[in-house]
This record gives structure tokens, sequence and C-alpha cells, in this order.
């Protein structure tokens, strides 16, 4: 019997370099799904977005909330599915529409979440990879990713698929024309490209590894970003990372800062950046190694350039860099990013 042998960070190498084509895949092959899915949100005129996630489906759902509230004016919260796994309670929504993002469709805890909603008579569109699996049987509505094998246990190409298809689908239901996304994903898809082939600054990689923990810091849209960059380091290269809001952070993790910090400033975003900026002065000021990712910043001493892009198309570019320093920092550690201890491609959680 013959083995392939494999090499470390292979597969997550390729699944980040295919992004971009995923993203003009998605768009090509789902138009009809998602012009359906905008119409159902649309016609249901929901008082409140209710949305279904875990692990980085959740971050990819953090734009969605953000999003959504931005263009459509309504409320959106994250459900908390132990109120029906763990304590059996089913909810009374008012009118609502639901947006479920897996990318198996399989999570026990999230699919009794979709069935609560559901027999309340919220409907539930669901974003996923995998077609046939529960969640794409259950759902009212269906938008498929499009990422095709997903194989390394660091999800990339279906998180940043959930990203586009949630904006997409966000933005046609309210009014926005389906030649207008078309031309952004694959302007965005071209810079994704220029973004993965530049690599990383000299110098980011070594700051990685000399740190004893890593802080991320957003706002806004790009707290999605903030959330998932930092499970990317956590769970490739085992360090200490966490996601903040840099409102957040003022009001306690900053005070993690000093020497041998590593804070990673998401400065893509024009609206929030001003209080990002506050933040990255406030770190370095107490001895954090800071890095602004998009535009530079006061205090940064490393910079991660982006093209410039709207507010909300930020977080497709800016968890790229992540990806990468996910993947480099592990092979310098001896780890194998494809198959981090202790971590399955599948969680199923209750």
């Amino acid at each position: 019997m013959t083995t392939t042998a494999h090499t470390p960070g292979a597969l997550l190498r390729a699944e980040i370099a295919e992004q971009p084509e995923a993203w003009r895949t998605l768009l090509a092959a789902q138009r009809p799904a998602l012009e359906e899915a905008a119409a159902a949100l649309r016609a249901a005129a929901p008082e409140l977005l209710v949305l279904v996630a875990r692990g980085s489906s959740d971050h990819a759902a953090m734009l969605a909330q953000y999003f959504a509230q931005v263009r459509l004016g309504v409320p959106a919260m994250l459900t908390t599915p132990s109120v029906v796994t763990s304590y059996g309670t089913q909810l009374a929504f008012p009118r609502s529409f639901a947006l479920a993002i897996s990318q198996s469709g399989a999570s026990p805890d999230l699919l009794a979440t979709v069935a609560s909603l559901q027999e309340d008579g919220v409907p539930v569109l669901a974003l996923t990879n995998t077609e046939g699996s529960p969640l794409a049987e259950r759902a009212d509505h269906l938008v498929l990713l499009e990422a095709g094998t997903e194989a390394s246990v660091a999800a990339t190409k279906t998180y940043t698929c959930s990203l586009l298809a949630s904006l997409v689908a966000i933005g046609l239901a309210a009014g926005d024309s389906w030649g207008e996304w078309e031309e952004r994903a694959e302007r965005l898809a071209a810079l994704a490209e220029e973004v993965i082939a530049a690599g990383l600054p000299e110098g980011l990689v070594e700051a990685l590894l000399g740190s004893r923990d890593v802080m991320v810091v957003g706002r806004g849209f790009s707290m999605a970003s903030a959330r998932e960059g930092a499970l990317k380091l956590t769970e490739t290269n085992g360090v200490g990372a966490s996601g903040w809001s840099s409102a957040d952070a003022t009001h306690g993790p900053l005070g993690q800062v000093g020497r041998g910090t590593l804070v990673l400033a998401l400065s893509a975003g024009e609206r929030t950046r001003p209080a990002v900026q506050e933040l990255a002065r406030s770190a370095a000021a107490l001895g954090g190694t800071v890095v602004s990712v998009g535009e530079p910043l006061e205090g940064a001493s490393l910079h991660v350039p982006l093209p410039g892009c709207a507010d909300e198309e930020a977080p497709l570019l800016e968890v790229l860099p992540f990806q990468l320093l996910a993947l480099e920092g592990a092979l310098r550690r001896g780890l194998d990013p494809d198959r981090p201890a202790g971590l399955s491609k599948v969680t199923q959680t209750l």
C-alpha cells in the first residue's frame, strides 16, 4: 500500500491562494440563489435579522450583523445556541429573518437552533459549502459557497466566501444591482491576488515568534477580522491570541500589553481608523510591538499595506495577511498548520 507523504502547510498554502478564484466561482454559479435569497429577505421586511453560526462562520456572521444594520436599518443579533440545546428554551421572535452560516452544515447545536427558529415561523437562509448537508436540506433558502474542497483544518476559502455571500445577499436586499456586486467581486478578487502575491513584510514572522501574547484590534466591519485573525493564529501556532474591538480593549485588555505583546491593528476602515489609531498609540506607549494592517498608524513599528476599498469590503482583504502569518509562523515553529493538534475540520458541538 502506497502512502502519499504530506508536506506540512501545503494544503493551507494552496487554499489561501485559491480564494480569489473561489469568489469568482461563487458569483458565477450562485447568481439565481443569491438573487432569490435577497428577494426573500426584502419581502420578509424583518424587524430583526437573526444570525446562526459557530467558529469561523461566527466571525463571518459578525460582518453580516454590522452590514445588515447599516444597509437595512434593522437590528441584527447573533444567536446563543446553548439557550436551545442546554436550557431547552423556545424563543418567541418578532417578525424576523435568519441567516445560518456553516461550512459543513452539520453542527448539532446550529441545526437545533435553526429548527427552533423555524418552529417559531422564522424563515432561514443557509450559506454552506456542503450540498446535501442537514443545514442545506432544512433551510428555506440556500446559497452554496462554491469554495470547493477545503482540506486544511483552518478555514480560509469557506470563511471569505461566507463574507462575500453575506455582503451580496444583504446588498441586493438593500437595493444594489447585481452588476454592481459582480464588478465589486471581480475587483476584490484581483486585489486579493495582489495581497497574496506580495506576502508578508520583513520582520512580521519574527515579531510573532518573539511575542508572548497577541492582541488583534479592529472596530465596526473589521471586528470580523479581529476575531478571525486571532483564531487563525491560535489554532495554527498555539499562541494566546485574542480579538477585540478597539473600544472594548481600552476597558481592560489594554492592561495585558507590554514588552512581548504583539498588537495587530486593523486600520483599513476609514470610518473606524481614528479609534484604532488611538488604541495603537496607547499600546505602543506601553511597550507593545504594534503592526498596522491596512493604512499606516502612528506608533506602529511594522506595516502591512492593503489596497484601498470600501469599509465593508475590507474584511475580505485584511484577513489574508493573517492567514499567511498563521501559515509561515507555524512552519517556523516546526508545526503543521494543516493539522493542528487536538482540532478537527468538522466540530460537533451540542
